[in-house]
């Protein structure tokens, strides 16, 4: 198994943990907007934030059966991830109602640091493949 496919693995089983964790244990599960005691362990949730992890989880799932699964999922996860890291600094830093995920300091690290795993399964795809071919 290839390291991008070990980390699609290990990025959708900590994401869909998270997701499903914050329908399970989290104060208020259904609530959706800016709450800053509706958490998971460090990370504030919602009931989208919480869709949005379970399906990150089973796309992770998925792309890990696959070389050309991990590669692709890399780069939809550093797109959107990277999207989610921006909106979530500029939700927090202005405390907008119109923060619908709910994002918190720790999230933004999440998923920034989430995003660059993304960056680095594309890329360890794409020298994996270039080497096959030589």
């Amino acid at each position: 198994m290839t390291v991008a496919r070990v980390l699609a693995l290990v990025v959708g089983l900590v994401y869909l943990l998270l997701g499903v964790l914050g329908f399970t244990i989290a104060d208020q599960p259904g609530q959706v907007g800016p709450d800053g005691v509706n958490m998971v362990w460090i990370f504030s949730v919602s009931a989208v934030q919480n869709v949005v992890h379970i399906v990150i989880g089973l796309l992770g799932l998925a792309a890990a059966a696959k070389p050309a699964g991990a590669r692709i999922y890399g780069l939809v996860l550093f797109v959107a991830l990277t999207g989610m890291t921006v909106f979530g600094v500029l939700a927090s830093s202005a405390d907008t109602p119109g923060d619908v995920l709910n994002v918190n300091a720790a999230g933004n690290w999440l998923h920034g640091l989430t995003a660059l795993a993304g960056l680095a399964m594309w890329f360890l795809s794409s020298r994996t493949r270039v080497t096959e071919r030589a």
